[in-house]
């Protein structure tokens, strides 16, 4: 959305199953058809073919939007024109009115008026998601941000799975995954993520487990209910801000972004499967913060059993031992039919883990594309992987993370710090009881 252009209203969500199967229809169709070549490959109309179906993502918002918002951050993927229209989708362009708004709010607080809730709430959103939308208020002398849900979303995102699923949605999204098995897993993530005490609690858990330079904003737990979150409201330098900056500044930031990620899964087991680029901001440098992290609505809590299988396949890449790769993948749960190719899997993840494998590696040019290309396009294991639902949201974050660090073309020791990480002793946190209404 380009600077200065007036947000539309919507009136409500599309809950009708008829009109937004035909509406789901049109987009997968655009998906897997001529878009996909317009969008993907960069050919003429790229930037008419992102904005359409920019357009009609937002319209929709719910799984549709997630899937564009997906989209717009694949650098190196997607053509620059493509990237640009899809971008919108990061903050979106329609969004409810204030008055629907503050109906929604004083309904999840008993009728209790939201100039009592709120020092001040102001009307135009700071940002329209998926699932609800982002206003800044005040509460207690502090600038707070307050995520209200949209109405009916989670029937909206259940018939969305539902259309998904008949029309094969995510077959043209460029992974190996069976979409059977992508639509359990989003589907678990997503109610889970619309009940917004569950994120606040998970919230506040990665606020204790990330302190330091890691920043996580403070829960205002009195002014949380099941579709209202309120947190303090933080700030800072957005991922495509850091990217115009120095290439020191921009290897000091996807440095400590990856770091970030890694504790996280291999040390905690439990990570934000949604890599969006607005759930990070970064401080200037010498502040003592390098990350602040955002939205922990889609937050996938692993098996102990689970991250040192995933250790160990990790290691056996890292350090050449072809030997113990096949025990290591079946560890892991990838193999689905006998007729896996394990030389063909053994090649495919030197590809993945070039960064590690490669010092200085820079994340830059065709890797992410390539990546993208040989996982969707080149993969003799497509029709016999196996992926247990951890992996689905896995796959989301791991992909998503090296297309954030493709914006900042970053460079650091990968392989150091992702042997650091994996040396650590799994500490599963286990998913926190949702918040307690005051």
């Amino acid at each position: 959305m380009s600077e200065g252009k007036r947000r539309e209203k919507i009136k409500k969500l599309s809950t009708r199953w008829a009109r937004r199967t035909v509406s789901a229809g049109k987009v997968a169709a655009s998906l897997g058809g001529t878009a996909v070549r317009q969008v993907v490959l960069g050919t003429d109309g790229g930037a008419a073919a992102g904005e359409l179906l920019a357009e009609r993502m937002d319209e929709l918002k719910g799984v549709l939007m997630k899937v564009g918002q997906m989209f717009s951050y694949m650098d190196g993927v997607l053509s620059p024109e493509a990237m640009e229209a899809l971008r919108s989708l990061q903050s979106g362009a329609r969004t409810f009115a204030y008055e629907d708004v503050r109906r929604l709010v004083e309904d999840a607080f008993d009728g209790q008026p939201i100039a009592e809730l709120f020092e001040s709430f102001e009307e135009e959103p700071l940002a329209a998601a998926s699932i609800g939308q982002v206003h800044r208020a005040r509460v207690g002398g502090r600038d707070v941000a307050v995520k209200v849900q949209y109405p009916e979303i989670l029937e909206t995102l259940e018939m969305d799975l539902d259309n998904a699923a008949r029309i094969g949605m995510f077959a043209g999204l460029g992974t190996s995954v069976d979409p059977h098995d992508v639509l359990n897993e989003m589907g678990a993530r997503l109610r889970e993520e619309c009940d917004y005490l569950q994120e606040a609690a998970n919230t506040i858990l990665f606020g204790r487990l990330f302190q330091g330079r890691v920043r996580v904003p403070d829960v205002i737990a009195d002014r949380c209910r099941r579709t209202v979150l309120t947190t303090e409201l933080v700030g800072g330098r957005s991922i495509y801000d850091v990217a115009k900056e120095s290439e020191r500044e921009r290897d000091r930031v996807g440095a400590a972004l990856f770091d970030t990620v890694s504790r996280s899964i291999f040390q905690h087991a439990a990570f934000n499967g949604d890599p969006h680029p607005g759930n990070f901001f970064f401080p200037p440098d010498g502040v003592g913060v390098d990350v602040i992290l955002l939205d922990f609505g889609c937050v996938r809590y692993l098996e102990r059993e689970f991250v040192d299988a995933w250790k160990v396949l990790a290691r056996s890449v890292l350090d050449g031992r072809r030997g113990d790769f096949a025990d290591a993948v079946r560890g892991v749960g990838l193999v689905g039919s006998k007729k896996f190719d394990f030389d063909a899997q053994w090649e495919l993840m030197r590809m993945l883990y070039q960064p590690f494998l490669t010092p200085g590696f820079r994340f830059e040019g065709d890797y992410v594309k390539d990546v993208f290309h040989m996982v969707k396009f080149g993969n003799p294991n497509a029709r016999h992987t196996a992926l247990p639902g951890p992996w689905v949201t896995a796959n989301r974050l791991l992909f998503g993370l090296h297309a954030l660090l493709h914006i900042l073309g970053a460079s650091a020791d990968w392989g150091g710090m992702l042997r650091r990480a994996i040396a650590a002793e799994t500490e599963p946190v286990g998913r926190p009881a949702p918040l307690a209404m005051a």
